[in-house]
């Protein structure tokens, strides 16, 4: 015995599989509904309710100021 997950984009094909599987001695355990993919605009209108996500990297020229005071003297160069 074998179990498969099958997913089909349309009712009318889903309607002739559930027909056949009589046929073939098989049977339907379980019928779940695919989850809903949230649209591109839903994520972008949550994003900005929270506050948007520029807050969440802090000040720019801060993290500019942090990441060249770690850069090194090179070779002949004076600070």
């Amino acid at each position: 015995m074998s179990r498969l997950l099958i997913e089909i984009n349309s009712e009318e094909n889903e309607a002739i599989l559930l027909s056949l599987l009589p046929k073939l001695d098989g049977r339907l355990i379980e019928k779940k509904p695919s989850p809903e993919k949230p649209s591109l605009a839903s994520v972008l209108e949550t994003i900005i309710q929270s506050g948007g996500a520029g807050d969440s990297f802090g000040d720019p020229s801060e993290w500019q100021r942090e990441i060249r005071s770690w850069d090194r003297i090179l070779d002949g160069r004076e600070e």
